[in-house]
């Protein structure tokens, strides 16, 4: 009798002990939507284990890769009525519904990956981005460096006259530059523009230089136009609001934490990357074609009206505009930035 008494407690103790247990683990289904061999990838498992660690295994990240919970351009619905939980990748395909993503793309806009550490962290931008996104019912965690990221196509690129009329892949921002420059853009999902380069639906792609030898892309473009629009390129990790909500003090705390390590751990790699990506490309017959000083000024000539064009958008796209400025009015007189501003102020 006392055996069986003590057999039904202890399953009692057990069933409680392991209740608590999954109470207390609570697991975030990230949607990534980059492949493992992304620079992204390497990121946001980073993160997740650096959640894990500062949670004391509380909160779990489990990271899903493309199209396992969503396709990328669902995922700012998906976080919005819970069927993901988090989200990293690029926002450029929410654009339409979150202007201010742009201002993280504006053309020839930072000068490297500490430009962004400070202006992010330093100068009230990454506070602009949840503003933005938390009346979308959505948390910015942190913004993740993915590398110099430009034009890599199929032609040479030695004038603006060249991209007369291509097809390049480009979302957002991104298809502004392309349109700006004489290009025609064509939204593609990131996964897919391997397929579409190699069937000549586009013929280049404004995408981070690491990708041709990670996504193979060498097999697919010929050629990279020095210098690349975007010194780095920058993709996001996102929280549901709801979720957020949903943590305690310190289970925020240690996730803030974790996403602002993940930022400079993506700077370290994103400064290697540009010299490996640059290597290998060379040594697979990829050509790096400089542009003539003359033509770099005309590239930014005729993209920087986009940065006036972005102020007037929304409020929070103006005041991005104006931060950066704020930023580069000492080290850069001849930013892009500036001219909007002192545009803006005249009208």
């Amino acid at each position: 009798m006392f055996k069986r008494s003590s057999i039904v407690i202890l399953s009692g103790i057990l069933v409680l002990f392991l209740s608590f247990n999954v109470e207390a683990s609570k697991v975030l289904r990230l949607q990534l939507v980059y492949p493992k061999t992304s620079m992204v990838a390497v990121s946001t498992q980073f993160f997740a284990e650096k959640v894990e660690s500062y949670t004391k295994g509380k909160v779990r990240v489990k990271i899903f890769y493309p199209g396992q919970l969503v396709k990328s351009e669902e995922g700012l619905t998906a976080l919005q009525r819970g069927l993901i939980d988090a989200y990293a990748g690029s926002m450029l395909y929410f654009a339409g519904v979150v202007p201010e993503v742009n201002g993280e793309w504006l053309p020839f806009c930072w000068r490297g990956v500490e430009d962004v550490l400070d202006i992010y962290y330093g100068y009230g931008f990454l506070e602009l981005m949840r503003s933005a996104l938390d009346r979308h019912g959505v948390f910015y965690v942190a913004p993740v460096m993915v590398a110099t990221m430009g034009l890599m196509t199929n032609f040479p690129i030695h004038s603006v006259e060249d991209l007369k009329g291509k097809n390049i892949r480009a979302v957002g921002m991104e298809a502004k530059i392309v349109k700006a420059l004489g290009g025609s853009p064509v939204s593609i999902a990131g996964a897919e523009q391997y397929t579409a380069l190699q069937r000549g639906t586009v013929e280049g792609t404004d995408y981070p230089w690491y990708t041709l030898e990670d996504y193979r892309f060498y097999e697919v473009v010929k050629y990279v136009s020095v210098p690349a629009i975007h010194t780095p390129g920058i993709v996001e990790i996102l929280i549901s609001k709801k979720v957020w909500e949903g943590l305690s003090p310190e289970e925020k705390w240690a996730i803030e934490r974790a996403g602002f390590e993940t930022a400079v751990h993506s700077a370290r790699l994103s400064a290697d990357s540009d010299a490996r990506a640059r290597k290998f490309g060379e040594e697979h017959g990829i050509s790096f074609v400089e542009l003539p000083l003359d033509e770099v000024g005309r590239f930014r000539q005729l993209t920087a009206p986009l940065y006036n064009e972005h102020a007037q958008s929304c409020e929070i796209c103006k005041r991005q505009v104006e931060l950066i400025a704020e930023f580069y009015k000492e080290i850069d007189p001849a930013h892009p930035s500036l001219n909007a501003l002192s545009s803006q102020n005249k009208q």
